[in-house]
């Protein structure tokens, strides 16, 4: 058997655990309105620390545990200024809707937008840098094409979360949703397929990176 296909079969698994952990801390805490929002989530922390070893294990296998510290703590800083970001948009993205259905008033809900607009442009920034550093402390040259690709990687991970919800709402995963939630890409991130696109699409990277190397 081809050794890229048990890794790839290794990578979806620990994205489909790293998905279902994540949704059963959200049923935990309480599907209802926002109590999901706010809490600690042991997920965050875990499937980082899963993630660095299926690099080290199947990937990577030279790279030295001290570079993968180096990923982690730039991870988590990361991930705090993300969290950040994305209640700006979210909170934006209602201010916006709020000032110009009860004032009018389009030049505040201009700018409203303008915020939210700056705050989605600084998420794809962070993770790009993200992605970077990442390849970087995996000694991975990047092309000018492959530069472009992990620029716009936010997106494939936010479309491929999607249509994954999508499809596990057809299949009632997710009992609780409305038809009318598909349309809000909030539940993206209730749901927790965004974990797993993060997962799987950010691993489907690295180990086309070093696919490509050994052949080269």
């Amino acid at each position: 058997m081809n050794k890229n296909v048990v890794k790839i079969a290794i990578l979806a698994f620990l994205s489909l655990v790293s998905f279902l952990a994540y949704y059963a801390e959200v049923l935990i805490h309480g599907w209802e309105g926002l109590l999901w929002v706010g809490n600690f989530y042991w997920t965050f922390l875990l499937v980082p620390l899963a993630f660095c070893a299926w690099i080290k294990l199947c990937v990577v296998k030279e790279i030295k545990l001290k570079a993968l510290l180096k990923f982690l703590v730039s991870y988590f800083i990361t991930f705090i200024a993300i969290l950040v970001l994305l209640n700006v948009v979210y909170n934006m993205r209602f201010v916006a809707y709020y000032v110009f259905c009860n004032t009018k008033i389009m030049l505040n809900a201009f700018l409203a937008v303008c915020v939210l607009s700056v705050a989605i442009m600084l998420i794809f920034v962070i993770l790009f840098l993200e992605n970077i550093k990442l390849q970087s402390i995996l000694n991975f040259k990047l092309s000018d094409k492959e530069m472009v690709v992990l620029f716009f990687m936010p997106l494939y991970i936010f479309l491929a979360a999607e249509v994954v919800m999508v499809l596990l709402f057809c299949l009632r995963v997710f009992p609780k949703m409305q038809a009318a939630d598909l349309l809000d890409s909030i539940f993206i991130f209730k749901t927790g397929t965004v974990v797993f696109s993060s997962v799987m699409l950010e691993g489907l990277y690295i180990l086309y990176k070093k696919s490509f190397i050994s052949k080269a």
